[in-house]
């Protein structure tokens, strides 16, 4: 009974601390002047047209921001805004794996939430819409049903982890690592493997599979592009096997997890591989957050990888890292550990408030792909309105997607020039620039225009658009008046 009181005052606590450190994160995003990253334009371009997928990612992305932009407008943070909530939401799940894995250790529960929502990676995710939260924030889910359909007969939970997975999918195909670690689980545990086997296990991949089947039909109707995206992002063709490239991914997941939790987590993990009587629960969080870490460093070794491309693996080893703090540690590492993440938090907002800070403390490069859209588009507005064009296109899918956010929305058509007749984005499948065009404005930069006015008859520039960026850069893109578009050029 104590323990059941406890728990339930520790919730409360949690519930408090994870809504304020959101309530910030949102002021922060209301008060932020950084722009919309290339990738952000594009999701909300996207929301504009829901449907069940999209050329590089699956949809859900797409309908969160057209959720939150329906309610709040097609302002930066409302695109923003379902992030720090669903990383709110995966700390709290968090607190319910820790309790269902450590039940006579209500700390532990805890602070694997506060942990989890201090996470220097999940700090940077809040603040940009991107996949990685909705991912998280359904990773964390299933892992939490899962746990609890293996401890409990019931069936809710069963069909509430393959709702999640399901979803989770639809977020991003990342989240099929969630199978292959249920798989492993299975091989290693006769409980789980009871469960796996029987029909709620079944059931999970049943319903998944039902969540994903339009998003399946839609890649089917579009020559998988998603699928074929996928694949050449993973980059194997060009595989050259860098061990140079694996350490330093390795030394990014330091950065995304933090030293110490990690630190704490590969001491866990030893130690569950020398004493083999661990309970079914640790067991299931330590061997759902190894095989994505481990293919992932494969991945790195064999063509790179972005040390984002790990998040999932520390959802489950968030409670381990905690545990092993806890019960085996000095108490004053996980405040050292706190006080680590909590300064990289006010570091990110500093810079999100001021980029001017950001250049002051060396890290205005990282954030110059935020700035600078809404000038460029606005000196493409002003030349067309004095040319009298019709028709806007760029050669870049990034520049196409910010001028499609910033440009006014009722002013000339926006298409993107390609090289050849293939897809190699969204833009290239729904708005290629096609004949018959007599007038057309291009935006490119200036390294790029002799390829694409050899498709046209005739160009003249109009003049050049530099401004000044993060990390004292300066984006230069050069205005064209082109007639007469014949076409992309044949190639070999």
């Amino acid at each position: 009974m104590q323990a059941n009181g406890d728990q339930r005052r520790l919730f409360g606590w949690a519930i408090a601390v994870v809504a304020a450190v959101t309530l910030a994160r949102i002021v922060v995003l209301v008060a932020s002047p950084l722009e919309l990253y290339p990738d952000e334009a594009q999701y909300w371009w996207w929301a504009q047209t829901p449907d069940f997928g999209y050329f590089s990612k699956p949809p859900l992305i797409a309908w969160i921001i057209r959720a939150t932009t329906i309610v709040f407008g097609d302002r930066e943070w409302a695109i923003r805004l379902g992030m720090p909530l669903l990383h709110a939401g995966a700390s709290l799940l968090l607190f319910g794996v820790a309790r269902a894995a450590f039940p006579k250790s209500p700390p532990v529960a805890f602070w694997s939430a506060l942990a989890y929502l201090t996470l220097p990676g999940v700090s940077y995710s809040s603040m940009l819409a991107s996949t990685d939260a909705p991912l998280l924030f359904f990773w964390a889910l299933a892992l939490f049903a899962f746990v609890r359909a293996v401890q409990s007969s019931a069936w809710r939970w069963a069909l509430l982890c393959g709702l999640a997975l399901g979803l989770g999918i639809l977020a991003k195909y990342a989240m099929l690592f969630f199978l292959l670690g249920m798989a492993a689980v299975a091989a290693i545990s006769p409980r789980v493997r009871k469960f796996a086997g029987g029909p709620r296990g079944w059931s999970v991949v049943a319903i998944a599979a039902l969540v994903v089947a339009p998003n399946i039909e839609w890649n089917f109707a579009h020559d998988f592009a998603t699928v074929a995206h996928t694949q050449t992002n993973a980059g194997w063709v060009r595989a050259d096997f860098n061990p140079l490239r694996l350490l330093a991914f390795l030394a990014g997941q330091f950065g995304v997890f933090g030293p110490l939790l990690m630190g704490a987590w590969l001491a866990r993990l030893y130690r569950i591989a020398r004493e083999p009587d661990r309970s079914t629960e640790e067991i299931t969080l330590a061997v759902l957050s190894v095989p994505t870490l481990a293919l992932i460093a494969i991945q790195a070794l064999v063509a790179g990888a972005n040390a984002n491309w790990a998040a999932t693996s520390y959802v489950a080893a968030v409670p381990l890292a905690v545990a092993e703090i806890l019960t085996l540690w000095p108490r004053a590492i996980l405040w050292f550990s706190f006080g680590l993440h909590g300064l990289v938090l006010v570091l990110l907002w500093l810079v999100l408030l001021s980029p001017q800070a950001a250049d002051r403390l060396g890290l205005g490069n990282v954030f110059k792909r935020e700035e600078g859209w809404r000038a460029l588009s606005g000196q493409v507005s002003l030349a067309c309105r004095r040319g009298g064009f019709s028709v806007v296109a760029a050669d870049n899918r990034s520049v196409t997607a910010e001028l499609l956010y910033y440009m006014p929305r009722h002013g000339p058509t926006l298409r993107i020039w390609d090289p050849d007749i293939a897809s190699h984005n969204h833009f290239d499948m729904t708005m290629r620039l096609t004949r018959p065009v007599p007038r057309t404005l291009l935006v490119l930069a200036p390294e790029d225009a002799s390829e694409v006015l050899a498709t046209f008859e005739s160009s003249r520039l109009i003049g050049n658009v530099a401004v000044p960026v993060g990390g004292r850069h300066v984006r230069t893109m050069s205005l064209f008046d082109a007639r007469d578009y014949r076409g992309p050029l044949p190639h070999p």
